[in-house]
């Protein structure tokens, strides 16, 4: 039986899905609901949650924006740890990290337009030869909105505009990167230019911000 105002921490047990639904501020896996966050255990009917003190929390999910850093290439899939996000009075927690799988290229060559003016659409870098023409690269930090929720990860899409890399530094030099045109940053140190699916909110963090407000 659940108790009513117990103190929980983030990822404790609380209940089964057999028992209640999933209320404000937990999550399921397998059928179990857990805490997401520090609180007590309330009951309203048949749903059990967690109250806060006077935050509001999510847990993030399909098709929110999230934000991260990539620190792996595995040739097809890029891995990105994934940062919670604290705004204000406002909680969006990621209880796991994420993976941006890069899709194949056409069986006849790259499709005509792709990565047009407007930056949108899913990148096809991958279907070039160049090396540095990928999505993204270890160290920067992107901007993405989650596509499926998997039992491990998330997985991540890059499409859209307000979506791509958001910060980023020369791999050569470690210098700061400025963007130069719509897919191409350059390095303000030593010259270095580098194509990626650059976020139309590069390097704006108040901009951002208001994403998540």
């Amino acid at each position: 039986m659940v108790e009513e105002n117990l103190f929980v921490t983030p990822g404790e047990k609380i209940a089964t899905e057999e028992e209640f639904a999933s209320g404000s501020n937990t999550y399921v896996e397998e059928g179990v609901i857990y805490s997401a966050v520090i609180g007590n255990v309330v009951k309203d009917g048949g749903e059990v949650g967690v109250a806060t003190a006077g935050r509001e929390i999510k847990i993030i999910g399909k098709d929110m924006l999230v934000i991260g850093v990539v620190t792996d290439d595995m040739k097809s899939v890029m891995f990105v740890k994934l940062d919670d996000i604290n705004f204000e009075k406002k909680d969006y927690l990621a209880l796991k990290d994420g993976k941006i799988v890069e899709p194949r290229p056409p069986r006849f060559g790259p499709r005509p337009g792709n990565f047009g003016r407007d930056g949108g659409g899913e990148n096809r870098f991958s279907s070039r030869s160049e090396k540095s023409e990928k999505p993204c690269g270890i160290g920067d930090t992107i901007l993405a909105r989650v596509q499926y929720n998997d039992k491990d990860s998330y997985q991540l899409s890059l499409s859209g505009r307000e979506t791509g890399v958001i910060y980023s530094k020369c791999e050569l030099c470690g210098g700061q990167m400025d963007r130069k045109d719509v897919n191409v940053l350059s390095c303000r140190e030593c010259g270095h230019n580098a194509r990626k699916k650059i976020s139309e909110l590069y390097n704006k963090p108040e901009e951002i911000k208001k994403l998540f407000a």
